[in-house]
């Protein structure tokens, strides 16, 4: 490049190859020196290293500056690039220069194209991580610069400080910085990534600033984290953080201690609280007793319900006996599963002497007719040499008793007991200090001068009765039954009722005791079976001071009831039609007392079919009633059944009659014939048509359309006769008039047929006072085409006659000769008018 020529513009920067890729870079290392020419200008060059980021952009990754002193020109120099300055490159970055005032390398243009640059003279000095669009810049391809660039493998980045171990108490706070990652490399321009390997939910790493912290308590034991950093190329270093938790060892705080206990105890008892604490985060700490001394079973530990906190419990029905075991020595152990706590607590037994009874047994008689409710019938007393304060409970038999005991050791009436029936109760009383129960002792209570009370001999029943629904009115059901050794007593009964519906369906004779259906009320089980089937009489029998009760269930069974038709008669309408065909819905309102029946409906009329299920009626044959014979109403008789037992009804069916025939005349067209004269009334003919249907629609009227004769000459009577409704005279002979005639049925439906009248021609001349006259010779139009032909024809041969004598001379005679002056004889017929009817035909025939 030594005679090759320099850029003359200031402030130009130079991208190398980026079209095409000779001066990429294809490794990864960083810069160790750059090789360059400087031609003309001293001054200072910025060595560039750029890395595309897409869409034409690159970021300026690292500039290593040269100045070239004045007089050093037009050499080759070599710089190696200070430790601390080396740039970091990638596979794929580029190569570029800038020099701010005017250009130092040199170059040489090649013109084959394979050597690209893109330059820019307003790029200025960019920042290192700036980025730069060289793809909106000028690319050429013309030349190539005098600069290299030398690279080598570079440094491994290294993590400083580990391999490492430190240790935390497990009661450590959350979000505590356990240590910090460094990391170097002497690659000073080196990008490095550091992340932690080690999946873990106990531990964060910040990759920023290497801190490590626990995210929540400190897993207990020895925790190793492994590191990784890695620089551009790939190059890394690793190792490892050991972080290890201490133990935080539970305390109990309010050991030793003690408590009494009589040796009478006999419920469950929580004897003392135990606090216990621990500075561990995670850790969960439980109690129990370790050792009993001596060794007992009396005793345990739980948590002390509504608390954290465990708690020393005495068991109920303990077996403490002061004078075998005055104390027991409970070593308690409170543990976190890995260090344990021990305390001591010391239960003292206490002697505990007993209540006694000083006035039982006993015997007590009180007399029925005077103790009234809260007569105290016997004290009983009792003594306790170390307790003021005693308890009394007490027990009966038989049970329920009309007795109470009062703390006071008063015994009390709860009722009046004229009106009881039991003779005589044992009590069975207790007395407790609040530490020992003593008892039971007896007081027998006789009871004199009381009533006996009546029995209800033949309840309960070993099976309930069954009454079936719609039994008869005050049928009977049960007669109860008493018995009382007081024969002379006379008893009357009352009932209640469960469900109280009962009260209803049933009576109960006070006076006999004899129980009947309602007599007004009817058994439905339909009905009750929404509340009950069955039902419980409670039956109270009474002498007047005692009573007897007993109950007698009785269960209401389902029969089976008949449907039943809401009316006597029904009646539906429909149309005649075809087999199959539906004549109607009845909508038959029946009703079935038993719930979920399956009902039937039946038909005796043999013409209809009736649907089993839903009663509608439809035809079981074609049904016209335009068949001589057949009946245009129908009563039937209609039964519906649930299988077993059924209900009729009558059915009015009604068949409507349907319009289904169309009337049709007898021939598809009419002709008749007619005089001018013809006389008004006359009959021309029939035109009767004829129509399947029967009665009103069997009607036929006919109707002509005489629009076009501008008035009404012809009608048509009831059965089709075809008569001269008005004179004829204003029609000529030989003239054809035809109409079309309707036959219609009352239904609507119709027919249509063309009737002709044809008026002959006449052979007489007409009065000429009449209206009635011949046509003229020109009025015919028969005539006017002939005349017309025939003129033609005429003219044809006068111009013909014309030729012949202008050429000849003369015309030619049959033997053909020319007889100029001859005169040809005419046989054509004279012209009568009155006869124009006969020519017209002559010629027609012509």
């Amino acid at each position: 490049f030594l005679s090759n020529t320099m850029n003359s513009i200031s402030g130009l920067g130079i991208l190398l190859d980026a079209t095409d890729n000779e001066y990429m870079i294809n490794c990864c290392g960083v810069v160790s020196s750059w090789e360059f020419y400087v031609k003309t200008n001293s001054g200072t060059v910025k060595l560039q290293i750029w890395r595309p980021e897409g869409g034409g952009q690159f970021k300026l990754v690292g500039e290593n500056s040269y100045t070239v002193a004045a007089g050093d020109e037009n050499d080759e120099f070599l710089y190696t690039v200070p430790t601390n300055e080396r740039i970091s490159v990638r596979d794929g970055d580029y190569i570029g220069f800038f020099t701010a005032g005017q250009p130092m390398i040199s170059h040489k243009s090649e013109g084959d194209g394979t050597d690209g640059y893109t330059y820019s003279t307003t790029i200025g000095a960019q920042t290192v991580g700036s980025t730069y669009n060289w793809g909106s810049q000028t690319a050429d391809t013309r030349k190539e610069y005098a600069i290299n660039v030398r690279l080598v493998p570079g440094n491994s980045p290294t993590l400083s400080n580990l391999d490492s171990t430190v240790t935390f108490p497990d009661s450590t706070a959350a979000n505590t910085l356990m240590f910090t990652v460094t990391w170097s490399d002497n690659d000073p321009l080196d990008i490095l990534t550091v992340v932690m390997t080690t999946t873990t939910s106990s531990f964060s790493f910040d990759t920023t600033n290497g801190e490590v912290k626990n995210t929540g308590a400190l897993p207990y034991g020895n925790n190793p984290l492994s590191f990784r950093v890695t620089d551009d190329c790939g190059r890394t270093d690793t190792g490892t953080l050991t972080i290890s938790v201490t133990n935080s060892v539970p305390v109990i705080t309010n050991l030793p201690a003690t408590a009494d206990i009589t040796e009478d105890h006999a419920n469950e008892q929580l004897l003392y609280t135990l606090t216990v604490t621990d500075d561990s985060l995670g850790d969960s700490v439980t109690c129990s007793i370790a050792s009993s001394n001596p060794t007992t079973t009396n005793f345990f530990s739980r948590i002390v319900s509504g608390s954290t906190n465990y708690g020393i419990y005495i068991k109920a029905q303990p077996s403490l006996s002061y004078d075998t075991a005055r104390q027991y020595i409970l070593t308690i152990s409170c543990t976190d599963t890995k260090d344990t706590a021990q305390g001591t607590f010391t239960v003292y037994v206490t002697r505990n002497n007993p209540p006694a009874f000083t006035n039982l047994q006993a015997t007590k008689t009180i007399a029925a007719s005077t103790t009234t409710t809260g007569s105290v019938i016997y004290t009983v007393t009792s003594t306790d040499s170390d307790s003021n304060q005693l308890y009394y409970n007490m027990t009966c038999a038989p049970a329920a008793c009309p007795f109470t005991i009062h703390n006071s050791g008063e015994i009390l009436s709860t009722s009046d007991l004229s009106q009881h029936t039991v003779p005589g109760y044992d009590l069975y009383v207790y007395v407790t200090d609040g530490k020992t129960l003593v008892g039971p002792r007896t007081l027998t209570v006789i009871i004199s001068g009381i009533n006996t009370a009546p029995v209800i001999t033949n309840l309960p029943l070993a099976a309930p009765l069954t009454v079936p629904e719609n039994s008869a009115l005050s049928m009977s059901v049960f007669q109860v039954s008493v018995s009382d050794v007081n024969s002379a007593d006379t008893h009357t009964y009352a009932a209640s009722y469960t469900p109280s519906l009962g009260s209803t369906l049933f009576s109960l004779n006070t006076a006999t005791g004899l129980i009947s259906t309602s007599s007004t009320q009817n058994i439905n089980f339909e009905s009750v079976s929404t509340t009950a089937t069955t039902y419980v009489i409670t039956i109270t029998a009474t002498d007047g001071q005692a009573t007897a009760t007993d109950t007698l269930s009785i269960v209401i069974t389902d029969q089976n009831e008949a449907p039943v038709f809401g009316k006597a008669s029904y009646a539906i309408s429909g149309n005649e039609g075809a087999a199959g065909s539906t004549v109607g819905n009845p909508s038959f309102d029946v009703t079935d007392p038993d719930t979920g029946e399956s009902l039937f409906y039946s038909i005796d009329c043999p013409t209809f079919v009736i649907n089993s299920n839903t009663g509608v009626i439809t035809f079981s044959h074609d049904y016209d009633l335009d068949k001589a014979g057949t009946a245009s109403s129908v009563t039937c008789t209609v039964t519906v059944t649930d299988g077993d037992l059924s209900d009729t009804a009558s059915l009015v069916v009604t068949i409507n009659d349907v319009n289904d025939n169309t009337p049709a005349f007898g021939s598809s067209t009419y002709t008749f014939y007619a005089q001018p004269s013809t006389g008004v009334g006359t009959v021309l003919g029939s035109i009767a048509a004829t129509d399947g249907d029967v009665g009103s629609f069997g009607t036929v009227s006919y109707t002509l359309d005489q629009t076009s004769l501008g008035y009404e000459y012809f009608g048509v009577q009831s059965n089709g006769d075809f008569y001269v409704k008005n004179g004829l005279t204003s029609f000529s002979s030989g003239t054809t008039v035809t109409l079309t005639a309707t036959a219609q049925d009352s239904g609507g439906l119709k027919d249509t047929a063309p009737v002709t009248i044809v008026i002959p021609e006449s052979t007489t001349a007409a009065p000429t006072t009449t209206t009635d006259r011949h046509v003229t010779f020109l009025e015919d139009s028969r005539n006017i085409a002939w005349v017309t032909v025939a003129s033609v024809l005429f003219a044809g041969l006068v111009i013909f006659w014309g030729y012949l004598f202008v050429r000849f001379g003369s015309f030619p005679c049959k033997n053909g000769s020319y007889k100029p002056n001859a005169q040809k004889v005419s046989r054509w017929p004279p012209f009568d008018h009155k006869e124009n009817v006969r020519i017209v035909k002559s010629m027609d025939m012509i």
